[in-house]
């Protein structure tokens, strides 16, 4: 689980928002995909924080940390994101 500062945590969600948003959360053969609804940051303590990527259906909410979309995705390495926020 990456844990991200506040700005690099508001920097990923700007950045990653379009491009995950409407995407399945679950295996992308899945033929009834849950779909990405919404990234929200959480706070775990001062200047700690996680970004979880949300599906909200029938009441419950599902979610997946934020780098382990990324990469199922195969988007732009959080990691390289980071270095380099002005993409």
């Amino acid at each position: 689980m990456r844990i991200f500062t506040k700005n690099e945590a508001n920097s990923s969600v700007k950045y990653y928002s379009d491009k995950i948003i409407g995407k399945p959360i679950t295996d992308t053969e899945d033929t009834n995909p849950y779909v990405i609804s919404s990234l929200e940051i959480v706070r775990l303590k001062e200047d700690e924080y996680v970004v979880k990527c949300i599906v909200r259906i029938a009441g419950n909410i599902i979610y997946k940390e934020l780098e382990n979309v990324i990469r199922d995705l195969n988007l732009l390495h959080l990691e390289e994101f980071l270095s380099n926020p002005d993409l």
